[in-house]
């Protein structure tokens, strides 16, 4: 399968069938994914991590075989091994696991982002099979297999790991899609985007909205409604097709306005806010609905208004 085409629907042939698995790690998408495997009819062979009391936690929870300090004894034998720690913590548990704890043969997918498989080269140089299996969705740790239906999972690796990441994707009724080993920093951008930075935009939304009106939780009711249909609306029509507001209409003096107000009412904002009116400008352009000319004038008053002032000097 080329890198960025989806797989989705019934398990494709040549994928063995699965049904166990180990986890290392106890946070919020190791739980999430443990009781979605789990209600599919795998059996949760091991779960390692650094926390007793959250690994007993889970074992209760899950009917997990056994539970264990990370690096106090091998992993059982189960069909694959996910590792769901931290990006920052990944290279140091994949060392761990190196040192005599992983059985030749094991396929190990890591839930990372931002990383390829080959953050787990010492596990691959001792005949694991690694790739990544990163689901675009945000988990609290309570969700099982309903909050994986209809997403998309994010896989790259070796042939083998592509296949079991295939299987299990497809096994929870997502999407697989394979992102190019080199370009997943890039894929994951794009996620964070998607969703940490679209949670930091309505959150500097609603503290304008503060800052305009005393209220907060007023802001969030009136700004709920206009976010979600500006979301649908990008989502069913494409983001040019969906833009609104001043930036598209070519009305200068709004952008001049709104400007003004934050240098005096919130400046902290104001870089903020004018690198978005400048990507606004871009999406707008595509649209065909702002023309060259009315660009560039828009894009003069940001830099008018965004510029630190002259000193004076020569």
């Amino acid at each position: 399968m080329e890198a960025g085409l989806p797989s989705m629907g019934i398990p494709s042939q040549d994928s063995r069938w699965l049904d166990s698995f180990s986890v290392v790690g106890t946070g919020a998408l190791a739980r999430s994914l443990t009781r979605a495997l789990v209600q599919q009819g795998m059996t949760c062979r091991a779960m390692m991590g650094r926390n007793t009391e959250a690994m007993e936690h889970c074992a209760q929870l899950f009917g997990i075989d056994s539970v264990a300090i990370l690096g106090s004894q091998p992993l059982p034998a189960s069909d694959v091994v996910f590792l769901a720690v931290s990006d920052d913590a990944l290279r140091s548990v994949a060392a761990v696991l190196a040192d005599g704890l992983l059985k030749v043969g094991h396929v190990v997918l890591h839930t990372s982002g931002v990383h390829s498989a080959a953050i787990l080269e010492d596990l691959a140089g001792l005949g694991a099979h690694t790739g990544s299996f990163h689901p675009l969705q945000t988990f609290t740790g309570q969700e099982g297999k309903e909050r994986f239906r209809g997403i998309t999972i994010g896989i790259e690796g070796s042939e083998e790991a592509l296949k079991v990441g295939r299987h299990i994707a497809d096994d929870l009724l997502a999407t697989a899609v394979v992102v190019p080993s080199d370009r997943k920093a890039l894929y994951h951008a794009a996620a964070v985007t998607a969703g940490n930075h679209a949670i930091a935009m309505l959150a500097t939304a609603i503290e304008l909205w503060e800052r305009a009106t005393a209220d907060a939780q007023g802001g969030r009711d009136a700004l709920g409604p206009l976010a979600r249909q500006s979301i649908e609306n990008a989502l069913a029509l494409g983001a040019e097709a969906a833009l609104t507001g001043p930036v598209v209409r070519g009305d200068l003096n709004t952008v001049h306005e709104h400007l003004r107000a934050l240098q005096v009412h919130a400046e902290h904002l104001l870089p903020m806010y004018a690198a978005v009116i400048t990507e606004t400008v871009h999406v707008a352009m595509r649209s065909g609905r702002l023309s060259t000319e009315e660009a560039v004038a828009m894009l003069d008053v940001v830099a008018r208004e965004v510029a630190p002032p002259s000193d004076g000097g020569a």
